[in-house]
């Protein structure tokens, strides 16, 4: 995906480098074993529309490409775009990625069924 914030280019790239740094960020060691809920956790925050989830979904998706988007343009971007249309368009991708397509949809249909 990408974004034109301030006039500079982003990419944001939803891969397996995204899915090992929330991995990082969420992992939980229980007797011995390392529970890796990086996504799970985040999806959970991303549909109660959380903004600073959102946020962090950016910019972690973001990390590993150049150039690098500071913070407080993304929270600028909110500000412009609407939260809401940035949600979508964080989903729709969450939904293309091979490494994010499973979990996003069967997490959004548990949270329909469940309406």
């Amino acid at each position: 995906m990408e974004l034109t914030i301030n006039g500079k280019e982003y990419k944001f790239i939803f891969g397996f480098g995204f899915i090992q740094e929330m991995n990082r960020r969420y992992s939980v060691v229980e007797q011995g074993m390392t529970m890796k809920l990086g996504l799970d956790s985040t999806l959970i925050n991303f549909f109660n529309e959380e903004i600073e989830t959102l946020i962090e979904i950016l910019k972690v998706a973001n990390a590993t490409e150049s150039p690098r988007v500071a913070e407080k343009e993304l929270i600028a971007l909110v500000g412009e775009m609407g939260s809401e249309k940035l949600f979508d368009l964080v989903l729709d991708e969450l939904k293309k990625s091979e490494f994010t397509k499973k979990k996003t949809i069967t997490f959004e249909n548990k949270i329909k069924n469940s309406k």
